[in-house]
């Protein structure tokens, strides 16, 4: 059976209250696919999980077998179409790869439009909502060159920053930015955003990993921050209190090992505290947004390498070592120039050794190849 036919049981699956995604992570390393945990009668789990396994009670167990058992698995999973509402678990070929990587990932996103396109580079900018007139004029500057140059931006669709950043970028042409709810995808929250909620589903996408009718909490809020700053290859702070939720997307995209810029402030102003704060710490200042690309494009190498990519050449030219190993170092998303030095250092036979300058001038090779191009201001497959 393969992932399309596994879709229902999948939904069926994230549904059952209280499990939670370490719950059905534990659920299917026995079972292996939602499908099989279906069809498993109450008694086998109870077997399966009480008494070998010791990862449920019996209580747990029972409410899962009636979960099952009033569930309609393909009713349900018809009317989330219906919906037009998109369902991706992770085992679905969709599912962004960026977020396979970070602690307690989704186990399963709902989208109302589309995902971030992987092959570009994705910016958070996020900030206060009650900001200033300086924080509302680089929230939609930022928006705005991000677009520009092809970078997709994501941010929570609060008012503010948020969706001022948001709307900058999709008044670009070919502009696209996403929205993470702590809410389900059809729910509009806050309801202020309105304008903001429909044209991210028309230039980008609304993403939430809360099941469609789920009422925004806000115990909902500090879950969600992981997912843009999982969804992003860099986090931009413009306005952030001294204690401010924002700060929690922040400590969450340096734990997920993402960049983190800061747009500075004034001293007396308590709008700027937090940011002013997290720059005393060592977070990267931004300076200008016109620096803040150059940075972008310095240190990130946006290129696609299909996994069935050939290392010969329709002309018949072969790649040699350094082509081979360095195509081999990059995967379906951004990576740093040193992060691609050092996965290629690692894959290298001993005795060989890769200068920054050399890894610099096989990219341009590759290039001039036909493998990579130039778009914008980024590196990817050349289509």
């Amino acid at each position: 059976m393969g992932y399309e036919e596994e879709m229902p049981y999948a939904y069926w699956l994230h549904n059952i209250k209280g499990v939670g995604n370490k719950g059905i992570r534990k659920l299917l390393k026995e079972t292996g696919k939602p499908s099989r945990l279906f069809r498993l009668t109450k008694e086998q789990m109870l077997q399966m999980f009480v008494e070998k396994e010791k990862v449920f009670t019996k209580k747990a167990i029972c409410h899962i077998a009636k979960s099952r058992d009033e569930w309609d698995v393909m009713g349900e999973y018809e009317k989330l179409k219906r919906k037009k509402i998109d369902f991706y678990p992770e085992f679905h070929p969709f599912y962004p790869k960026s977020l396979k990587e970070i602690p307690d990932a989704p186990w399963a996103l709902y989208v109302l439009g589309k995902l971030p396109e992987q092959e570009k580079m994705t910016v958070a900018v996020i900030g206060a909502r009650e900001c200033s007139a300086y924080g509302a004029y680089m929230a939609k500057e930022l928006g705005k060159a991000l677009a520009e140059n092809g970078i997709q931006v994501v941010s929570g669709m609060a008012r503010g920053i948020d969706s001022l950043s948001q709307q900058a970028a999709m008044a670009v042409n070919g502009g696209s930015a996403y929205g993470v709810l702590g809410s389900g995808v059809d729910i509009c929250y806050p309801s202020s955003s309105k304008n903001v909620y429909e044209n991210l589903k028309r230039k980008g996408g609304i993403i939430s990993e809360y099941p469609p009718g789920t009422e925004p909490k806000s115990c909902n809020f500090p879950a969600r921050n992981r997912i843009i700053s999982g969804l992003s290859q860099a986090v931009v702070v413009v306005e952030a209190k001294e204690k401010s939720g924002t700060l929690i997307t922040v400590d969450m995209a340096l734990e997920q090992g993402r960049e983190v810029y800061i747009v500075p402030g004034r001293v007396t102003d308590a709008l700027s505290a937090g940011c002013n704060r997290l720059i005393k710490q060592g977070a990267a200042v931004l300076c200008s947004v016109e620096e803040f690309l150059r940075e972008l494009h310095e240190d990130y190498v946006n290129c696609i390498c299909s996994s069935s990519i050939k290392t010969e050449m329709a002309s018949g030219e072969k790649l040699g070592f350094w082509e081979e190993k360095i195509l081999e170092s990059i995967d379906f998303y951004p990576k740093t120039l040193q992060k691609v030095y050092d996965d290629t250092i690692t894959a290298i036979e001993e005795g060989r050794s890769l200068e920054l300058k050399k890894l610099v001038e096989v990219l341009v090779k590759l290039e001039k190849m036909g493998y990579i191009q130039v778009r914008g201001a980024f590196y990817t497959l050349k289509t």
